[in-house]
């Protein structure tokens, strides 16, 4: 009997540390992916140009990517829950400084600290659900945690929009700031007797060089970074920069409904969460595909959809609008379907052991390209406002970035083609 209450209660201890993640989950969504609204209304305030405004908003990703490598050896060091806590108080003082900022430096820095305190959030609830359940279980949970952070997504878009024509800006970040910090402090406290083993004679340097030499060195995580590659920076440029100011510029007669625009797209990337492994897997017994080449598959309707987003955005009615807003789903949906399988397919080619870890490296390097393509959209879009107008601009844009997810899904299809 006392046996099993034991255990009764140490699964009740995971569900809460669970939950306590689900929560830190959805506040790095909402802090990712907020600037589609928040950046435009700084940007009119300050008269930022869009170059700028993508480098503030980049910002976020300098210190989230290069934590990713870090990350995994420091949760089997000192555990998921004490770092992850950690990082949302310093990710509080981030929203403290970003809501008070007026000018690119205290914006950026706000933006900084807001990315290397949420740099713990992904992996360290891998590596907790990792070792709190096993099968069948640990892919519930990890699709469900997708499907919470989506839903943080949500909240970043139309209610986000709608809230700030009500509230002040700085209101909303400092109450958003106060529950971080609680959450970040019960963290800490609630995991903080579970710690992963350390490999013995291993440093910290040492262990990340392992993890980075596991995943190229490997033909098939090469490739499947390749696509990896193709959802992050979508879904930063679009759904966490611009989408609501390029769907306010192509409909000025709906502008008042831009915001849902993000909800559109988070609408499919829970439809991908929740439904989408089922399609999957109906669409590899039928077809007798790997999960890489479905994987692939799955690209090429992105890269579609991501043509779409230009083609959706040409005339200002109703219907133009409402079609924008089903490609815009469609959008979702492909891009919520490369993360979740794209973590499936690294925990096929990886042992249990190094699974989180070289999603770490993942998440490093998908990062990076995040940073980069937010602040070198908004360059290219400077560059040709002015002789094609800003809807066109944001169509070439995207159209460049499509072009650019073909090159990297010829690449991983050649990989996984080739022969040892």
């Amino acid at each position: 009997m006392d046996m099993t209450a034991g255990r009764d209660r140490s699964f009740r201890m995971k569900i809460v540390g669970l939950i306590g993640f689900y929560l830190a989950y959805f506040l790095s969504y909402f802090i990712k992916l907020s600037p589609s609204i928040i950046m435009p209304v700084l940007q009119a305030r300050f008269n930022f140009t869009s170059g700028q405004t993508g480098f503030i908003s980049s910002m976020y990703f300098l210190p989230y990517a290069t934590m990713q490598l870090f990350v995994g050896p420091l949760c089997r060091k000192f555990g998921a829950g004490p770092l992850t806590g950690v990082g949302m108080i310093i990710g509080a003082a981030g929203l403290l400084i970003f809501s008070n900022g007026t000018t690119i430096a205290t914006l950026a820095l706000g933006r900084f600290l807001l990315g290397l305190g949420t740099s713990p959030v992904f992996i360290g609830m891998i590596y907790f659900m990792r070792d709190s359940f096993e099968g069948d279980r640990y892919a519930r949970y990890y699709g469900l945690g997708i499907f919470v952070s989506s839903i943080g997504s949500i909240v970043a878009a139309a209610p986000l929009k709608a809230l700030l024509e009500v509230v002040p800006s700085e209101t909303v970040f400092i109450s958003i700031a106060v529950m971080t910090f609680v959450l970040g402090a019960f963290m800490i406290f609630i995991d903080r007797r579970r710690r992963v083993a350390q490999e013995a004679g291993q440093n910290l340097l040492a262990s990340i060089g392992k993890d980075v030499r596991i995943t190229f060195t490997s033909r098939m995580l090469v490739a499947g970074l390749m696509l990896w590659l193709i959802e992050a920076p979508s879904l930063v440029c679009y759904q966490g920069l611009w989408c609501t100011k390029w769907t306010a510029t192509a409909f000025p007669a709906h502008e008042s409904l831009s915001g849902l625009s993000g909800i559109a797209i988070s609408i499919g990337t829970i439809i991908a969460s929740t439904i989408g492994e089922n399609w999957v897997n109906a669409y590899k017994k039928k077809t007798g595909r790997t999960l890489g080449q479905t994987i692939i598959r799955i690209c090429l309707l992105h890269i579609l959809a991501t043509m779409l987003l230009s083609f959706s955005k040409q005339a200002d009615n109703m219907p133009m609008f409402c079609c924008s807003m089903l490609c815009d789903v469609f959008f979702g949906f492909t891009t919520g379907s490369i993360i979740v399988q794209g973590g499936v397919y690294v925990k096929e080619h990886t042992t249990a052991k190094d699974n989180a870890s070289v999603m770490g490296v993942y998440n490093f390097i998908g990062c990076i390209s995040q940073q980069l393509s937010q602040w070198l959209t908004g360059v290219e879009i400077d560059l040709l406002v002015v002789g094609v107008g800003l809807n066109m601009a944001f169509c070439l844009t995207f159209s460049t970035l499509a072009l650019i997810f073909c090159l990297l899904t010829v690449i991983s299809r050649t990989l996984m083609r080739k022969k040892d």
